[in-house]
């Protein structure tokens, strides 16, 4: 392959990812989840309403919650391993099971009654919380085809035996894989389990100060192990919500630009009270699909009354830890500042690497470059044209950036013309730009 079938193809996709990043469509949130339906212990992405639907009937707060925003979302569902799917068989013909394991396929209702639509077939109906299912057949071997796109069961064949006709019964034995109570052997479970996916933020839904130090760490080792950059978020107990120091604790401990920390708690816009664990779902959502060109801050967070509302020292206590929180603005309450948890500058770090916006920039730019460098690896040549075609292809992707407000203007990517073996380096130069949060205003008067 040439250096010239290359280009276009390096280029435009560079293109295409700068134009993504104003979508807010773009943005992936992988939120863990406990529930009773659901594929167990893998990802699964969620890219809208109807998906999720599919996967989780609805049922999933925290889930939809992140999805808001109108962020991607990549779920996973938590068990201890020994869920069952709930079914029904008849002996030598089918077996009707559950799509996923867990209890609440005990709830799916099923009958086998000669078919309305297609005279001379029978017809499998399948009712559950969603829709009612209806599928022809003539044999089991097409029940079978027909039912793998069910959003409830999966048929088999069990033998070559009539399949005879069911009154409404529903699916049995199913059993639960919740566990009793989340515990740090399920946290390491997640991190390996999830470590390879690629997500823009991650929301933690364990409240134990050991594992959340755990989770900065598994953050931490993907950025620098894995070159995966993204954003993790935790909350805290929900007995704790109304005090401002224990917020402010888990800042100081995670004190990263990578790791966010809500203090947000209170009754949402549908009714429900949610504490800030949950609400850091509702947050990586949020981070996740806001496009690059956008600050969090003073977002309207869907909250009708807040669990407290924090006085104004205890919003300087939160800002100078760097956690999250919503304060009440005439009727509405809205983030007062998108700031993360980098409180303590380390090295090579700056002020406004502490603003969500700026982090994020930073981390987009990073696996924005890093994914054609992924798909074209080993297919230039490590020579002046190799490296310009590269070059050219980042420089078309930052011009979208600096045009989106997401970069200032000034920036440099060049190349260090160093190439050896299979190594070749270049530097990028820019400033990622945040949004004007405080006004100073002076006025002479006359």
């Amino acid at each position: 392959m040439t250096i010239q079938r290359d280009r276009p193809g390096l280029t435009l996709e560079m293109i295409a990812k700068a134009k993504e990043r104003v979508l807010t469509k773009t943005g992936v949130a992988l939120v863990p989840y406990v529930a009773e339906w659901g594929a167990p212990d893998t990802l699964v992405k969620m890219t809208g309403y109807d998906e999720r639907i599919a996967e989780t009937f609805g049922e999933v707060d925290v889930i939809e919650l992140a999805a808001e925003g109108g962020a991607t979302i990549l779920g996973y569902r938590i068990t201890n391993g020994s869920a069952v799917a709930a079914y029904y068989s008849q002996a030598d013909a089918i077996k009707i099971e559950a799509r996923y394991p867990g209890l609440r396929g005990n709830d799916l209702k099923v009958s086998i009654a000669p078919s309305t639509a297609e005279p001379g077939k029978k017809e499998l109906q399948v009712k559950g919380p969603i829709k009612t299912e209806k599928f022809s057949f003539a044999d089991a071997d097409e029940l079978v085809s027909k039912t793998s796109q069910s959003i409830y069961v999966r048929v088999s064949k069990l033998g070559d035996a009539a399949i005879t006709d069911l009154a409404e019964t529903n699916l049995q034995n199913g059993t639960s894989g919740t566990p009793a109570t989340l515990s740090s052997a399920d946290a390491i479970k997640l991190f390996t389990a999830v470590s390879g996916a690629d997500f823009d933020s991650m929301y933690l839904p364990f409240d134990d100060p050991a594992i959340q130090a755990a989770f900065r760490q598994f953050v931490y080792d993907r950025r620098k192990l894995s070159k995966k950059m993204s954003t993790g978020v935790i909350g805290g107990k929900a007995e704790e919500d109304e005090i401002m120091e224990k917020h402010t604790e888990r800042s100081v401990a995670m004190n990263a630009r990578y790791m966010v920390n809500c203090a947000i708690a209170g009754t949402h816009n549908n009714g429900k009270e949610y504490d800030s664990l949950q609400w850091a779902a509702w947050a990586a959502g949020i981070i996740a699909a806001t496009p690059a060109h956008e600050s969090l801050t003073a977002v309207v967070v869907p909250m009708k009354k807040a669990k407290k509302d924090w006085g104004h020292t205890e919003i300087l206590n939160a800002l100078s830890t760097g956690t999250l929180i919503a304060t009440r603005d005439g009727d509405v309450y809205t983030i007062e500042s998108a700031v993360n948890t980098l409180s303590t500058l380390g090295p090579g770090e700056r002020e406004d690497f502490g603003k969500i916006r700026v982090s994020m920039t930073l981390d987009q730019i990073y696996n924005d470059i890093a994914a054609p460098v992924k798909k074209y690896k080993g297919k230039l040549d490590n020579n002046d044209i190799g490296g310009g075609v590269f070059v050219g292809a980042v420089k078309a992707y930052m011009e979208i950036r600096e045009e989106q407000g997401a970069i200032a203007s000034g920036w440099t990517f060049t190349d260090k013309k160093n190439g050896v073996g299979d190594r070749r380096g270049f530097k990028l130069s820019a400033q990622p730009l945040d949004a004007i949060e405080y006004f100073d205003v002076e006025w002479e008067v006359l």
